[in-house]
């Protein structure tokens, strides 16, 4: 026996111009933003190869698989958010599943809006994740900097996002980091990690002359920065 299959609750428009068909809930919206934005569905929307008919009726929806309802739900709040210019998704799993479809579908703009997202909203070791996927190199810097110079040590949930091979890896600055000796102008030591304490040591800040590339190449921070298209 078949799915039964539904409208979905929000984002089925009644001047909708596109059916698609997730799993077992009906999409009806503009194809405007899926021409626009994606080059996999421009592609599928006007090849002259689609099938007659095929995404004009809930009879003949376009039926996308392999792929969550809730998923492409949140993927169509970032084209129709419930306020305007704002992100309705705040959980960093939610924006990590859209950002697959954004990857997949070729969404760029979604693509970019969901990093913003997660470097607005979520923690360093998520931050860290995101900006090693999409190859942005300064946004990964930014983060594994902080990581490494901030109070706390790097925590389980941490760790189990980032990965055994990051966390080693930023462990091992933030110890050559707290091994240096401390006072308020401390500029020695045959570690390229020479930074200036105050007050607390475990309160440390860069001081100028730092070996940037160094301490990049130790944190396997990505060589060339991502191009928004």
């Amino acid at each position: 026996m078949g799915l039964q299959v539904q409208r979905h609750e929000r984002f089925y428009f009644d001047d909708g111009n596109v059916v698609f068909r997730v799993e077992d809930t009906l999409f009806n919206v503009h194809r405007y933003f899926f021409k626009r934005d994606s080059l996999v569905f421009r592609d599928m929307l006007s090849s002259p190869s689609a099938v007659p008919g095929e995404g004009l009726s809930e009879t003949d929806p376009i039926v996308l698989e392999g792929v969550r309802s809730a998923d492409f739900a949140n993927l169509l709040s970032c084209f129709y958010p419930s306020t305007l210019r704002k992100g309705e998704l705040s959980d960093f799993a939610a924006l990590n599943l859209v950002l697959d479809l954004a990857l997949k579908w070729e969404f760029d703009t979604v693509r970019d809006f969901i990093a913003q997202e997660i470097e607005r909203k979520c923690g360093l070791a998520e931050q860290i994740t995101t900006a090693r996927r999409l190859g942005m190199r300064d946004w990964c810097w930014a983060a594994c900097e902080k990581m490494c110079c901030r109070r706390g040590p790097v925590t389980l949930e941490e760790a189990e996002i980032l990965g055994i091979v990051d966390t080693v890896r930023i462990a091992r600055v933030r110890e050559r980091l707290r091994g240096q000796p401390c006072g308020e102008w401390n500029f020695e030591g045959p570690s390229p990690y020479a930074w200036l304490c105050y007050g607390d040591p475990l309160e440390l800040r860069p001081k100028l002359g730092i070996d940037l590339e160094r301490a990049k190449s130790e944190l396997a921070v990505p060589t060339t920065d991502h191009e928004s298209g």
